[in-house]
């Protein structure tokens, strides 16, 4: 009886224990989703109509290396200045306004009085904004363009300041590296601002009307004059003279013009095919201007098609016709070129959301019925929680498959580039390892560990994304643009590192097990999760050992040396030699029970340091992944594991000094047993 109520309570504080992990795990993952506590007034906003937004959301563009639709790259410019992708307001009669990215970015471009109203930028620290100059409103708050325009200037000089010094390889402090990040986002954001700023003021010919007022004339209307402004200003250099005071000023506007809207998204793809960038309206305006164009003729077709795009946007009623036709211009013209193909599939992964919906929709569900599940495992209530785990698990599992198989084809290469990539698919990996293990032992323990790993390794994957927002579709280094290795190779080394965390967790169930006496004394059970992690151990040695090396091979296709110390490399021989460790130690009798599970949960540690950790180092030919965000997380999970097998390891002790005492009482003489002497 005692040990069926100490089982009890057991399962009361891992149960309590699991919810409350759940919950904060819940609450990290939303917290960048949390409204503000006061909503900003606009009241001259007025939302785009959806007709505008859906012209708008996949209009081409090449951000990045590669070409995307308006709708990612405006996503994850929010994402870098804002914290999140959705802006929350209160518009006309005080209704609630919810503005998307793309909604955003149009605002930035075609509204730019409207967009410096908005809450755009997010400022976590309040030491930054009294450091500009400004009044804090709370230690983190957002702020809108109108409110840090008033330390602008203060803002870029310290911005400059600390450029050089990172430039300079000096650390930054928190407060400056916000600051830095926060004058790259001012800068980044005014750039939107002014990106028609040609098509919005025209060029302004002064003294040229009635009575010496000004007229204006469109800025395409004045480059297709571009011939004759240059022959005026040879014959000036030929003459010694210097231009007309005229000439000089429509020049001045033009260069303006022309360095406003020089930065930006890249909406023009060239008609030569030799040409691989795409052309902001700055850079078409200053070729012309400079007899530098090659088709000088297309070029102002451009710019005065982006004029009239500007014109409309005041008009709602026409303006997403007008949008969705200059939007399949530039379509055809991509098309053209062979690229763009791609747009339309990243549309639907974007509004498919897999990931999100995988995480709220099916995981966290599922993990809280394995929660409840604990309450009573062997009655109808556990054998119902099962199945709503297995229905939650397995459609949590294909809405997350089916997201990394449309990145892996908008990308065009294996679905493991770089750090963020790794998540999902070894989320994936390691969830249908646990679920195969799942369906050869048929004991329900593999199955509620799954909707777990997938809970914790999408978190993670949303974290990632929010700390470090640029978008991880964009292409490889050219080192890494080998579909062939990063398949045979990547995928290799980075199923290892699933199969190394799905021993690890078998290993953490021992360990929980044996803590809080959820196994009820049942040494069948103990055998069988040990059996298990063994066998999770003997994948991982073998995935991991010819992952290293395939990765050798490559580094000596790539690099002309098949090993250098690398700390990638480094990371990987640690799992081979950790593993082969394990299982000579398990074979001659050194780790038994006990040894084999602490082992595999320190298997996790030498995993994140090789998958995450060389990475935080910032050397070594393999650092593509650094940020120094990350470094609290990893030393965070550092801790926790050391904690978990402190706890094992003395619980390990006591258990083996218990039995030691036991046996010695036992074998006291006059007790009535008998003693060989």
């Amino acid at each position: 009886m005692a040990d069926q109520s100490t089982s009890q309570v057991g399962r009361w504080v891992a149960f309590a224990l699991t919810l409350i992990v759940i919950g904060c795990l819940f609450l990290l993952a939303v917290r960048t989703l949390l409204p503000e506590k006061s909503l900003v007034k606009v009241s001259t906003y007025e939302p785009w109509s959806e007709e505008v937004l859906e012209a708008a959301r996949g209009i081409p563009l090449q951000d990045g290396g590669r070409v995307k639709p308006l709708e990612t790259y405006a996503g994850y410019k929010m994402l870098g200045m804002r914290g999140d992708r959705l802006v929350k307001i209160l518009g006309k009669d005080g209704e609630k306004v919810k503005i998307t990215p793309t909604g955003w970015m149009l605002d930035a471009l075609f509204r730019p009085e409207v967009a410096i109203k908005l809450p755009t930028f997010r400022i976590d620290n309040s030491d930054v904004v009294e450091l500009i100059g400004m009044k804090p409103k709370a230690k983190r708050d957002r702020y809108t363009y109108d409110e840090v325009a008033v330390a602008r200037e203060e803002l870029f000089r310290l911005g400059g300041e600390y450029e050089k010094l990172q430039q300079g390889e000096v650390e930054l402090d928190a407060v400056q590296k916000q600051t830095l990040a926060l004058a790259r986002g001012v800068r980044e954001f005014e750039s939107f601002l002014t990106y028609f700023s040609f098509a919005r003021a025209g060029i302004e010919l002064r003294g040229a009307g009635e009575e010496g007022a000004s007229q204006y004339q469109r800025t395409s209307t004045v480059m297709a004059t571009a011939e004759v402004i240059q022959q005026v200003l040879q014959e000036a250099r030929d003459s010694g003279t210097a231009p007309s005071a005229h000439v000089q000023d429509i020049l001045q506007q033009i260069t303006d013009h022309s360095n406003a809207a020089k930065f930006g998204p890249s909406f023009l793809p060239p008609a030569d095919a030799e040409q691989k960038e795409w052309a902001t309206p700055g850079a078409k305006i200053w070729n012309v201007m400079t007899r530098e164009s090659a088709d000088p003729a297309g070029a102002v077709a451009d710019i005065a098609g982006m004029e009239n795009l500007v014109a409309n946007a005041t008009r709602p009623e026409g303006f997403g016709e007008k949008l969705m036709t200059w939007r399949e211009g530039m379509e055809g013209r991509a098309e053209a070129r062979g690229e763009g193909e791609w747009v339309g599939l990243e549309l639907s992964y974007n509004k498919g959301n897999w990931f999100f919906r995988a995480l709220f929709m099916a995981f966290l569900p599922a993990a809280l019925c394995v929660v409840l599940s604990w309450v009573s495992p062997r009655s109808m209530w556990g054998r119902v929680m099962a199945g709503l785990v297995w229905a939650g698990t397995l459609s949590g599992l294909v809405m997350l498959v089916i997201g990394i198989t449309q990145r892996s084809i908008v990308m065009q290469r294996p679905p493991v580039g770089n750090l963020y990539d790794t998540i999902p698919f070894i989320t994936a990996a390691a969830m249908i390892v646990v679920l195969i293990v799942e369906l050869i032992t048929r004991r329900r323990l593999a199955l509620l560990l799954a909707p777990l790993v997938g809970f914790a390794g999408l978190v993670m994957a949303r974290l990632y994304e929010f700390g470090d927002p640029n978008d991880p579709m964009d292409p490889l280094l050219a080192v890494l643009r080998s579909n062939y290795w990063l398949t045979i190779h990547v995928l290799t080394i980075t199923f290892g590192y699933g199969a190394g965390l799905v021993a690890a967790f078998f290993g953490h169930i021992y360990v929980f097990l044996r803590l809080f006496k959820l196994d009820g004394g049942d040494k069948a059970l103990r055998r069988f999760l040990t059996r298990v992690t063994y066998g999770c151990i003997c994948f991982t040695l073998l995935l991991s050992l010819v992952g290293t090396v395939l990765g050798g091979i490559w580094a000596n296709d790539s690099w002309g040396r098949f090993w250098g110390w690398d700390p990638k490399e480094n990371g990987a021989l640690m799992i081979v030699l950790w593993t082969l460790f394990i299982l000579h130690a398990r074979m001659g009798g050194i780790l038994r029970e006990w040894g084999m599970n602490l082992c595999a949960i320190f298997l996790a540690v030498i995993v994140t340091f090789s998958w995450w950790h060389v990475n935080l180092l910032g050397v070594g030919l393999h650092s593509y992944g650094f940020s120094d965000s990350k470094k609290f997380a990893v030393f965070l999970f550092y801790g926790i594991e050391g904690v978990v097998l402190l706890f094992g390891i003395g619980y390990m002790l006591v258990e083996r000094l218990g039995k030691k005492s036991g046996l010695s009482k036992a074998a006291v003489p006059g007790d009535g047993v008998k003693v060989e002497g």
